[in-house]
């Protein structure tokens, strides 16, 4: 199961600029597979004990909630000040895979202190569908001439509710981490068959994202280098005779993930803007070098069960 979600904040400086976030859900229940290799034979033969681990997992389910879609006008000197918020379900594909290795340090009855060398991938893909919410706009009826109601046009936006079919693709957007890591874990094994793991370290995710603005004819894109950091926690047990064969095994294991990266964003224009004073974007129109944060904050809670031999 994962919950927590992926986002990105722009800021187009100006007077006014402009200030958006969207905030993508990634509440959902995710099915996946794993291996394991170990090696144990290190006081043995007196080389060093290691695990190499692999997992893959993918969604099987809409995330839980809403895609959040809010705007600020930015003024210089002064805070940000909110002029649009809306709210969209959403579609998604979220693929996940890491592989680890993880050799011994230091290990005794009380179990092991692990170094950690991993390597981690996410592709998150969704589609927001309509919207509503609401606006401050200064709107002419029908972007027409004021008409009977004053408020229209006269320089002082008004609160509007918005909303939009909930069976049109009016966003789609896509992220791509690709994230080394490194860190250390201990295992303690205070009973026959029983090992609880903590683990800590850094991730140093590279990381492309993709905004295609239906709505807008406009398709954003943006390519950096981030910094994030996991921590987890385990329980495993095996039942049986540790000489056996085949054991089976259960585990409860949980990940926390936090990571975001600063980088700069190229807006390109594929059609008319409507949502431009005069359509001024027109097609190949871009705009380059805007301030643009992806992050992401993740907890995964994984139940697996399985066969050691």
């Amino acid at each position: 199961m994962g919950i927590g979600d992926t986002r990105y904040l722009m800021e187009l400086p100006g007077n006014p600029g402009i200030s958006s976030e969207l905030i993508f859900p990634l509440n959902t229940l995710l099915e996946g597979v794993s291996f394991r290799r170990e090696r144990t034979g290190g006081r043995i033969d007196g080389g060093r004990d290691w695990n190499f681990e692999v997992s893959l997992a993918v969604n099987l389910l809409a995330p839980f909630g809403v895609m959040k879609d809010y705007d600020w006008d930015m003024y210089p000197g002064y805070p940000k000040t909110v002029f649009s918020y809306t709210e969209s379900d959403a579609r998604l594909v979220w693929f996940l895979a890491s592989a680890a290795w993880k050799p011994v340090l230091s290990s005794g009855r009380w179990g092991n202190l692990r170094a950690v060398l991993g390597y981690r991938l996410q592709y998150v893909y969704q589609e927001a569908l309509g919207y509503v919410g609401w606006q401050y706009l200064d709107l002419f009826p029908d972007n027409g001439p004021p008409g009977p109601d004053p408020t229209d046009g006269d320089g002082q936006p008004e609160l509007y509710l918005v909303s939009y079919p909930d069976d049109t693709v009016v966003l789609t957007y896509w992220v791509l981490w690709n994230v080394p890591t490194a860190g250390f874990s201990v295992t303690l094994t205070p009973a026959p068959g029983l090992s609880i793991v903590m683990g800590a370290g850094l991730a140093v995710p590279i990381v492309t994202d993709q905004d295609d603005h239906l709505l807008r004819n406009k398709l954003s894109t943006a390519t950096g280098l981030g910094i994030g950091g996991y921590a987890e926690l385990a329980v495993h047990y095996s039942w049986g005779k540790p000489e056996a064969r085949r054991q089976p095994f259960l585990s409860l294991a949980m990940d926390l993930l936090a990571q975001k990266a600063n980088t700069l964003q190229t807006q390109t224009w594929y059609g008319d803007d409507p949502a431009s004073d005069d359509y001024v974007e027109q097609p190949g129109d871009y705009i380059s070098g805007v301030d643009h944060q992806i992050s992401t904050r993740q907890l995964s809670v994984v139940l697996a069960f399985g066969i050691k031999y």
